[in-house]
């Protein structure tokens, strides 16, 4: 008789023999544990294809052996430049070849070119980049790109009916990037972007670029939060901004229904070859808000909210008047772009527009907020879409023929019809906007007449306006002759 513990030990062997021959294992029924296989959670960027865990738990990627090998760019509030202008060093040690700070770290805009070069040799790009450029004569200094591969060649548009669509995971989306089109993640130990150890805010290359180093800003992109601005985005932005020791440099932003194709929270940063005549622009004080300021035709192609960091005292608030003016345009499901950029210190009088030819004047951070016709469904590209870098100015087209005949007239007249408010909807929105800045109830500031409007459509409006007045054709040159007296000698908006 056999002792119990060698019938176990033979049990054991008789296993093991099995593992090892896969006929005899074969052979053998599994149990239905056995049938499911184990599930290995990887992190973003592990693989060639990024994939997501079925699990409810996921590791931090400090302790996940299959993090994605793209680097960390870690900064704080120290490194940001509020000035271009003052900040000579930078641009004294670019000159001298010199690219890293004191303490050896590269600075964000040398790792950004650096890792969206290197990604060339991994085929990230849909295409080489070949662009031309022409400046347009006009009013308005606009410049305009040639780029037919982009319009033939990026992701086709998705199709959004709401700003505030769902995220949905079926849908392309930017978890499912490449490991080698992540450039870097980005992160602060001195003011943690986010609470969540385990949130990833990484930088992309965009597929198909508009130019050199455009590249893609998705914040905590593990929540796979849907194409709607939040405070934390605008943090991300405004530090960015902050950052980078280039006035050509811009961060871009498109809501659904405003020109955005993919529903994953992200944003765009790319540099442009011309400066904006935007920047040089007068503008209004909006109401009784402090430091928020209006923009809007004739002194400019589209009206727009304006917010200038003036000092890193206002850091915190700046951000918040911005976020505070997207959330109210997201909740009113009114489609929206953003356009950050350096700009002089804004001005409310003298000329409508003033250039800085000697480079005295500073150069701060501004956020022009585009409020915009909604926008239903997905328009293939023709001519040109105007999205944020277009309603600052800043054009593509995606033809030769219109990139040839396009005139400053023309591109107006696609942009009051594509994306422009009108003025009574634009002068309502200010009037809210100045309540939810100030913390009042919305529509406590609206005059009464704006009352009247508001249960008309537009349509109507217009039937209401011409019995009023004789009519007049939508013309760019017209609108601008009639309301030069209007908006010129006003003031605040009223």
């Amino acid at each position: 008789m056999k002792d119990p513990m060698e019938k176990t030990m033979g049990k054991i062997e008789m296993k093991i023999s099995c593992l090892d021959n896969p006929i005899l294992e074969s052979s053998k029924r599994p149990r239905p544990v056995d049938k499911m296989p184990m599930r290995k959670i990887v992190m973003l960027g592990a693989n060639a294809r990024t994939q997501r865990s079925v699990s409810s738990i996921q590791l931090p990627a400090e302790f996940s052996p299959s993090a994605s090998s793209a680097p960390y760019f870690n900064y704080s509030p120290s490194d940001f430049i509020l000035d271009l202008r003052t900040h000579k060093e930078s641009e004294e040690n670019y000159q001298n070849g010199h690219t890293e700070t004191d303490d050896g770290k590269k600075q964000l805009k040398d790792l950004l070119h650096e890792r969206w070069e290197n990604s060339k040799q991994f085929n990230a790009f849909n295409y080489s980049l070949n662009c031309m450029y022409r400046c347009m004569d006009g009013k308005y200094d606009l410049s305009m790109q040639l780029n037919i591969e982009r319009g033939e060649l990026r992701r086709k548009p998705m199709h959004f009916k709401n700003i505030k669509e769902p995220f949905n995971h079926l849908r392309f989306n930017f978890t499912k990037l490449h490991d080698n089109e992540i450039l870097f993640y980005l992160k602060c130990d001195a003011d943690p972007i986010s609470n969540d150890p385990l949130d990833r805010h990484l930088v992309a290359v965009n597929a198909s670029p508009l130019e050199r180093d455009h590249s893609l800003i998705v914040p905590s992109v593990n929540k796979c939060n849907p194409q709607v601005l939040t405070l934390q985005a605008v943090r991300i932005a405004v530090d960015l901004m902050l950052l980078v020791d280039d006035d050509m440099f811009h961060i871009l932003f498109n809501s659904l229904l405003g020109q955005a194709s993919v529903n994953h929270l992200h944003l765009h940063a790319v540099y442009w070859p011309y400066d904006s005549d935007l920047i040089n622009r007068k503008c209004e004080p909006l109401h009784d808000v402090p430091n928020v300021f209006v923009i809007r035709p004739p002194i400019w192609i589209c009206p727009a909210i304006v917010f200038q960091l003036d000092c890193m005292e206002n850091y915190e608030q700046f951000k918040t008047n911005i976020y505070k003016c997207v959330e109210h345009l997201t909740e009113t499901n009114q489609a929206h772009n953003l356009f950050l950029a350096r700009a002089q210190p804004i001005r409310t009088t003298g000329a409508e527009k003033e250039e800085d030819r000697r480079g005295e004047r500073p150069q701060l951070v501004t956020c022009y907020v585009f409020p915009r016709m909604n926008m239903i469904g997905a328009k293939p590209p023709s001519n040109f879409n105007p999205a944020a870098n277009e309603l600052a100015g800043n054009l593509t087209s995606y033809t030769i023929r219109f990139f040839e005949s396009a005139t400053e007239q023309s591109v107006i007249r696609i942009i009051e019809e594509e994306a422009s408010l009108d003025d009574d909807s634009f002068r309502s929105l200010c009037f809210d906007l100045s309540d939810v800045l100030i913390g009042r109830s919305v529509g406590t500031s609206r005059p009464h007449d704006l009352d009247i409007l508001e249960g008309l459509t537009s349509p109507e409006i217009d039937e209401l306006r011409d019995s009023f007045q004789s009519f007049m054709p939508r013309s760019p040159s017209i609108r601008h002759r009639s309301s030069t007296r209007t908006h010129s000698d006003e003031g605040p908006i009223v």
